[in-house]
């Protein structure tokens, strides 16, 4: 899967042009950066306490990500939104749509029913190849579906992290690839989504990857 982050190709973060451009990126999901005041879900990658009523809503979003049938990656800015976030969408029929990263947590495994959360955090296990063996016990022990995996930083996608997470079955997401070097070398590997601010470079280097598997068999 391929996301393009917020503002992606130069649209603006969370802002009314990036979500009218969708259809341009290529991509297999939006990102969106969710905050909550007074009742109502909306986006910016900072709070905004005096301005939140002038934000594109999450709803706003919903609608966007279900016209163009497109997943949405709701980045948790806050704790104890979970809960939220999946009524507005059962209410506008996206679960099916729905990812979550950000500050969602293996705590928030009893108000987690709908879409998948890619976790940003485990309490004391740093991203670390030495501790992915423990890392898949902690998602196993939720025995919750809707943890998908983890939600990592490209710092953090080493080659003998990606190795130890294959080995163990951990599915990965990571943010936010820009460097056409960083994509040529993560977008072949594969991984289970690729946050970028060029999500036509990635698609275009995943087709060309999967063309030439096909072409040398």
């Amino acid at each position: 899967m391929i996301t393009a982050h917020g503002g992606a190709l130069g649209t603006g973060r969370n802002s009314r042009i990036y979500f009218e451009n969708i259809s341009t990126f290529k991509a297999d999901a939006i990102e969106v950066d969710v905050h909550r005041k007074g009742g109502l879900l909306y986006l910016s990658h900072l709070p905004a306490p005096f301005s939140y009523k002038k934000k594109v809503t999450l709803a706003q979003a919903f609608a966007f990500a279900r016209k163009n049938n497109v997943k949405i990656n709701c980045d948790l800015k806050g704790r104890g939104l979970v809960a939220e976030v999946i009524k507005l969408a059962k209410e506008m029929d996206v679960t099916d749509l729905l990812i979550f990263t950000g500050s969602v947590r293996l705590t928030d495994n009893e108000v987690l029913t709908e879409g998948e959360a890619w976790v940003n955090r485990i309490k004391g296990l740093p991203y670390k190849a030495k501790n992915v063996a423990k890392i898949k016990k902690a998602l196993d022990d939720t025995n919750n579906p809707h943890f998908a995996g983890l939600n990592i930083n490209k710092i953090y996608a080493t080659d003998a992290f990606l190795s130890e997470c294959r080995k163990y079955g951990v599915k990965l997401s990571i943010f936010t690839v820009d460097s056409y070097k960083e994509l040529k070398r993560l977008v072949p590997m594969e991984p289970a989504n690729i946050t970028t601010n060029y999500p036509v470079v990635a698609s275009t280097i995943l087709f060309e990857t999967r063309l030439a598997e096909k072409e040398s068999k």
